[in-house]
C-alpha cells in the first residue's frame, strides 16, 4: 500500500508496516550472519568425525572367512549328497538345514548384507536341491502320491547361480578391504 491511497484499513496498515520496517534490515542481516558463519568455519579439509568405520578391516576379514568356511561345507554336503543314494539323504538334508539357519541368524554389518543374502540363498536352494529328491523318493517308496507341486526349475542350478553372486559380493568385499 502506498501512502498516498487510501483504504478502510488504512490506520492498522500504517501502524503495521512502520513496526515492520524497522525489523526487516535486522531480520535480513541476522539471516546473512547466520549463512557466513555456518558457511565459513575455517576448516578446508575434510572434517574430522568421531564415527567409527562400520566395516573395520579386521570384522570385513573374519566375516570374509566364516563366510568362506560355510560356502565350503555347503559344497562338501553337496559334493556327498550327489554321490549318495537318495533314500540316504536325510542325515546330508538335515546338516544344510542347520546350515541355512546358522547363515540366517549369522551378525555382520551392514556392507556384508550382500554377500550374507547370497550365502543365504546359496544355502537354500543347496538344502532345497536335495531335500526335493528326498522327498520325492520317500513319496514313490511310501505309495502316497505327493500334493506338492514342485516347478519345472531345478534348484541345483539355482544354488549354482546363488553361488556365483555370493563369490561376487565376496569379491567385493575383498576389493573394499583393498582400497583401506
Amino acid at each position: 500500500m502506498f501512502k498516498n491511497e487510501s483504504n478502510e484499513n488504512g490506520p492498522i496498515v500504517s501502524i503495521i508496516w512502520e513496526k515492520m520496517k524497522t525489523k526487516i534490515p535486522f531480520v535480513i542481516g541476522l539471516l546473512i550472519g547466520m549463512l557466513l558463519i555456518t558457511s565459513c568455519n575455517g576448516l578446508t579439509g575434510p572434517r574430522p568425525t568421531s564415527t567409527q568405520d562400520p566395516c573395520p578391516i579386521d570384522v570385513l576379514e573374519t566375516i570374509i572367512y566364516d563366510f568362506e568356511d560355510l560356502k565350503q561345507e555347503i559344497n562338501a554336503l553337496a559334493a556327498v549328497a550327489s554321490e549318495t543314494p537318495v533314500g540316504d539323504l536325510e542325515p546330508i538334508v538335515r546338516r544344510l538345514s542347520e546350515l541355512k539357519e546358522e547363515i540366517k541368524g549369522y551378525e555382520f554389518p551392514l556392507c556384508a548384507a550382500r554377500a550374507q543374502s547370497a550365502l543365504q540363498e546359496f544355502s537354500l536352494y543347496t538344502e532345497q536341491c536335495y531335500f526335493i529328491k528326498y522327498v520325492e523318493y520317500i513319496n514313490e517308496n511310501s505309495g502316497v502320491e505327493s500334493i506338492a507341486d514342485y516347478d519345472d526349475f531345478d534348484r541345483c542350478d539355482w544354488a549354482q547361480l546363488h553361488e556365483e553372486a555370493y563369490d561376487l559380493m565376496i569379491q567385493q568385499l575383498n576389493e573394499l578391504i583393498a582400497t583401506k
